[in-house]
């Protein structure tokens, strides 16, 4: 459900929608034992500008910026958000009951800090692991060990409560022309493999789609204003595995694909992929664009 900015929408009892929904996620909590619930503006390609399918701040508190990190305790609820959106959120968050933490603003701690400090010791944090990179999953975990404070990765509070959640999006692919990407897939593919290869590395993982449409000179339409298609990709043994829906891929491109041994595979089975994997096998992944999960 998208909400227009500074829009307060009301329950039939008058009541704010997002401070019902921020009840909502302290109920969750509670159930799952969890003192603190954390949700970045993000997706699982841990880009900033994402799908409406993964616009979960924006449904929980209102606030439609790009930026944002959400944390709630029991008592609790703080938005931080940077100097773009200090007067838009505000605006936004007014009577939602979340604050806005003005991010690189004297004696406004990081988010990160700011647990590390109120959290009690033995305290248990929560985040939806495919939201979190690997780099922030180090940071908190390194952070949050000091007082003894554990981190529950598997902690989706937002699915369950989500009900009328838009669909993830399927617009088609579409090709970039060899005139606007200066080289070639097969040429792209071939640069590739002999990098990895002189680098004695297995697999190469793809989590970033803007890496992917470069790579493969293909464009979609999954994110506003950004020319992406959602997907993952792994390189490895001379061919590329393309994890996207099928459904978004035209027959024409399809071909192409396999003439150039890229594989098409459903979206959702990257991490059943790497699971099959040989452990004495290297790969290269990047902790700011790889979500926790994964």
């Amino acid at each position: 459900m998208a909400f227009s900015a500074g829009t307060e929408e009301q329950t039939d009892t008058g009541m704010n929608i997002y401070k019902e929904r921020l009840g909502l996620i302290r109920t969750a909590m509670m159930k799952r034992k969890l003192d603190a619930f954390i949700l970045p503006v993000t997706d699982p390609h841990i880009g900033e500008y994402v799908p409406e399918h993964w616009r979960c701040i924006e449904w929980l508190t209102g606030f439609t910026g790009s930026a944002a990190t959400v944390v709630v305790t029991r008592k609790f609820a703080g938005l931080w958000t940077d100097s773009r959106y200090f007067i838009q959120a505000a605006s936004q968050l007014e009577g939602t009951g979340f604050e806005l933490m003005k991010l690189r603003v004297p004696h406004t701690p990081e988010y990160i800090d700011w647990l590390a400090s109120e959290m009690k010791t033995g305290s248990r944090a929560g985040a939806d692991g495919r939201t979190i990179s690997i780099g922030q999953a180090r940071q908190l975990k390194d952070k949050l060990s000091v007082k003894k404070i554990s981190l529950s990765l598997r902690s989706d509070l937002i699915t369950p409560l989500w009900s009328d959640r838009p669909a993830m999006p399927s617009s088609m692919a579409f090709d970039h022309p060899v005139k606007y990407a200066g080289l070639s897939r097969r040429e792209k593919l071939a640069l590739l493999n002999s990098n990895m290869e002189e680098a004695g590395i297995n697999y190469h993982l793809f989590t970033s789609p803007d890496d992917i449409m470069w790579l493969l000179n293909i464009r979609g339409g999954d994110v506003r204003y950004s020319p992406l298609m959602t997907s993952f990709a792994l390189a490895g043994n001379g061919q590329v595995l393309l994890f996207a829906d099928e459904e978004k891929i035209p027959a024409a491109m399809k071909a192409a694909f396999d003439a150039d041994n890229v594989v098409l595979l459903p979206y959702d089975t990257l991490t059943s992929v790497l699971g099959t994997l040989d452990a004495e096998n290297s790969m290269l992944v990047s902790p700011g664009s790889t979500s926790a999960a994964v």
